[in-house]
């Protein structure tokens, strides 16, 4: 909890101060002292506390084993602290290298993809793992009745992948994994049903409200996890961006290759310039097709704005054409024109799965909302259910 708040603080002196350069940093500012001095302050005097109180934070339980839940809690935690330090040390390391070499070192997307995506692999793997073993310590025939099916799924979601000639490494790791995690979420659900079916006589849709009704925070968290799987799934796709530059003349085209195995072919219909409230457009129109059925037309923009006196304000901006799908986006960008004719530069780039970022987002807010909604009772037995959530060593019981 220490550590979250300092690095909040952190985030705001870093944007605030001007000390890295960056499109979300403001300029050097004489603030940043003033967030300086009370981080500084803050760590001193969090830590002290920390220290101070530290005798009566000890535990009253222990680890019995690392095959247990309470360890797959642990090296979740450990993953998320891995996953923090990564980011803190790729932020600051150019001003560490500056202050100690002389020379700032910049460290680019690169670093951090090949930090965090094993990181969170790992992470997503746990939101499978940690449902299916046993607290305090789980037995070998255990293991195996609960991970037998999921582990299955998860080998040959990978196999089918490999059969469809997908060569992205961390790409078919994602979404077997997501397999594997997703088998354990209906594994969990089939088997949460099929008991309460037995005991209460209930149809299949029945019994499956009210176990999620009966217990939100665990079935909840399922769904959350669904979602995770989700928004995994959508970011591999990213793996497969494509792009493409091309100059045109009006009528000349363009072609790229989708993921999906068909073509786009982009025709340059031309170049149109006119007069707006406050600004200066010159816009270009592209004709778009897939596997020659035409999909429409698609107009991307630059934009310069100016004063009241018509002069230019900032440097010109971009309007991108998009189309939008749940399979992928299409973005069409102008880059320029060249010499003031009608060629233009023009960017294309297909995005897969962008959709499913939003689709991922939506289940982890249905999650939480299972998880936060109220559930039924009288006062009375919630207060009898009521007790501690950590009790500190010599207090009174």
């Amino acid at each position: 909890v220490i550590g979250s708040w300092l690095l909040s603080i952190m985030g705001t002196f870093i944007t605030r101060s001007g000390v890295i350069s960056s499109v979300h940093s403001f300029t050097e500012s004489p603030v940043g002292y003033y967030f300086a001095f009370f981080l500084l302050f803050a760590a001193v005097a969090s830590f002290t506390l920390y220290t101070r109180r530290l005798p009566l934070l000890t535990a009253e339980a222990r680890l019995e084993s690392m095959v247990s839940r309470e360890a797959g809690f642990l090296f979740n935690n450990l993953l998320l602290v891995g996953i923090a330090f990564s980011v803190l040390w790729g932020t600051l390391f150019p001003i560490l290298s500056e202050a100690i070499q002389g020379t700032k070192v910049t460290v680019g997307p690169p670093f951090f993809n090949q930090v965090n995506i094993p990181l969170g692999l790992a992470l997503l793997a746990l939101t499978g793992i940690g449902p299916l073993i046993a607290w305090r310590r789980a037995s070998l025939p255990n293991l195996q009745r609960q991970f037998a099916v999921p582990v299955t799924a998860g080998v040959f979601t990978g196999l089918v992948l490999l059969l469809l000639r997908m060569r992205d490494f961390y790409a078919l790791l994602a979404i077997a994994i997501g397999g594997f995690v997703l088998a354990t979420v209906i594994q969990e659900f089939a088997r949460g049903t099929r008991a309460r079916r037995r005991q209460y006589r209930e149809p299949a849709p029945l019994a499956l409200a009210h176990l999620v009704a009966r217990n939100r925070r665990r079935y909840g968290g399922y769904v959350v996890h669904t979602g995770i799987v989700v928004l995994f799934i959508a970011f591999a796709g990213m793996a497969f961006k494509t792009e493409t530059e091309a100059t045109l003349k009006p009528g000349e085209s363009a072609t790229v290759r989708s993921p999906y195995g068909w073509t786009y072919s982009f025709t340059h219909l031309g170049i149109s310039q006119y007069d707006q409230l406050n600004r200066l457009v010159t816009a270009a129109t592209i004709d778009v097709r897939r596997d020659g059925k035409r999909l429409g037309l698609l107009t991307t923009e630059k934009r310069q704005h100016v004063d009241a006196l018509g002069r230019p304000t900032f440097q010109p901006s971009t309007e991108v054409g998009i189309r939008s799908d749940p399979l992928e986006d299409l973005y069409v960008v102008l880059g320029g024109v060249v010499g003031g004719t009608e060629q233009a530069v023009f960017r294309f780039t297909i995005n897969p799965l962008v959709w499913w970022v939003w689709y991922g987002g939506m289940i982890v807010v249905l999650g939480g909302l299972i998880v936060m909604w109220p559930g039924g009772g009288s006062p009375a037995v919630k207060r009898a259910q009521a007790g501690y959530a950590v009790r500190l060593v010599g207090e009174e019981k």
